[in-house]
């Protein structure tokens, strides 16, 4: 029975040392990475969704090379939108929304973040990098269209790298935040709980200090609500009610906390679905959000 006992305790051991230093931090690090689908098919460009762009890219402030597809406005630009995808996916999931962006007279540029798509980086920083990356975006559109505001449209992940962008950088014209996360660790804490049925506060800070230790970052700064505080321009939050990946709280806190904001929580939408429950009022919504604040003939 002892022996029993100390193999059991040594296998506990060895499986709470291979989470905390190993397979915790890749999985937040190095998430894998998803194709997008449309009725089945796979795509590789906004041509299948018969849209015509741009092979953009940029280096970054740190030298990382960025890329993403510009697509411009049918008519003279009224704004230009930033399309900031989440976690495990890359710029192709945006190009839905960028057809009736397009079609409302706004440029969309798709990225794919760091350590996505076609992007290059080491790791994904959750928004400690990325805010910067995104500044940097910024005044690639701002030289090439300028005069023309811009406005950033962030999908889970994509959200809160968007409210940490416009915390350091004032020429965020507006901002639509989907799905959004709060904070970091709780996120962490709360996936934990919903994949294993069990969350412990001191695992995901064991996994977490690794996490920091490996990629240089520190968790405590990747924290949409204190950035938040920080953003004068108006932000609209959308969140599904029945989100179990990023539960409502997130974007009702930021929500709390922002200058100028609305919220909307949708009935019987999960994470960054509500498009599909909302249908065409999702997009009225968006775009009516946009044109208040986001349209450079509003004074006129």
């Amino acid at each position: 029975m002892l022996t029993l006992i100390l193999i059991l305790l040594l296998i506990l051991f060895f499986a709470y040392f291979a989470i905390v230093n190993f397979v915790g931090p890749s999985i937040i690090l190095k998430p894998k990475q998803k194709n997008f689908l449309v009725d089945g098919k796979m795509i590789t460009s906004p041509l299948d969704l018969g849209l015509e762009y741009e092979n953009v890219e940029i280096k970054s402030f740190d030298g990382t090379i960025l890329k993403g597809w510009l697509i411009q406005a049918d008519k003279e630009p009224i704004g230009s939108v930033i399309y900031i995808h989440g976690t495990y996916t890359n710029k192709a999931f945006g190009l839905k929304r960028a057809q009736f962006l397009k079609e409302a007279g706004y440029n969309v540029l798709l990225v794919d973040l760091r350590y996505h798509g076609e992007s290059g980086g080491e790791f994904c920083t959750y928004g400690y990098l990325e805010k910067f990356d995104i500044s940097d975006w910024i005044s690639f559109l701002l030289k090439r269209f300028p005069d023309v505001p811009v406005a950033l449209f962030g999908v889970s992940l994509g959200g809160a790298i968007a409210i940490q962008t416009a915390g350091i950088d004032n020429r965020v014209s507006a901002i639509i935040s989907e799905g959004s996360f709060a904070n970091f660790s709780d996120l962490v804490f709360e996936h934990q709980e919903k994949k294993f049925k069990f969350a412990s506060r001191f695992l995901t800070k064991k996994v977490l200090e690794n996490v920091e230790r490996i990629a240089g970052f520190k968790i405590d700064d990747v924290a949409p609500l204190e950035y938040v505080k920080r953003v004068s321009c108006p932000i609209l939050y959308i969140h599904g009610k029945n989100d179990e990946t990023v539960k409502p709280w997130h974007s009702t806190v930021l929500h709390r906390y922002t200058l100028k904001g609305e919220i909307l929580l949708v009935d019987g939408a999960g994470h960054v679905n509500s498009w599909e429950v909302l249908g065409d009022k999702y997009k009225e919504k968006i775009i009516e959000f946009l044109k208040e604040n986001c349209n450079k003939n509003k004074a006129l």
